[in-house]
């Protein structure tokens, strides 16, 4: 199976539940944005224009994503690449969008995250 490594590196931003996205926001190239009852959280490269620093955050992580939409009905996509991470101590954060799954880790893992999956035949594609 391909995956996708996104370029730059990301943050996970805790915003007040009453903020207000700004269009500023809405024109980046890449943003996640969850709510729920109790929390607002915003993914974003870390060099984007936005004082995240002023929120509750975690940055210095890299995405990967399936390089192909994923049916709703396909089993098992996700934990054939989170097991083999999780075995090896990489803790890793996932979303997911309509079309694929994405999965975040530490930055610093990057290598290691290439080498665990591509010795169980994932190809990394540009």
């Amino acid at each position: 199976m391909k995956l996708k490594m996104l370029k730059g590196e990301y943050v996970v931003v805790k915003l007040p539940l009453d903020f207000q996205i700004s269009e500023q926001i809405l024109k980046f190239d890449f943003y996640n944005l969850s709510k729920t009852s109790s929390e607002l959280s915003l993914i974003i490269r870390n060099d984007d224009n936005f004082d995240y620093k002023k929120f509750q955050y975690e940055d210095h992580w890299s995405i990967f994503r399936f390089n192909s939409s994923l049916d709703f009905s396909l089993t098992g996509a996700l934990e054939g690449v989170i097991k083999p991470l999780s075995d090896n101590n990489i803790s890793v954060f996932v979303f997911s969008t309509f079309d694929t799954d994405y999965v975040m880790f530490k930055s610093e893992n990057k290598f290691k995250v290439i080498s665990i999956l591509g010795d169980l035949e994932y190809e990394f594609v540009i």
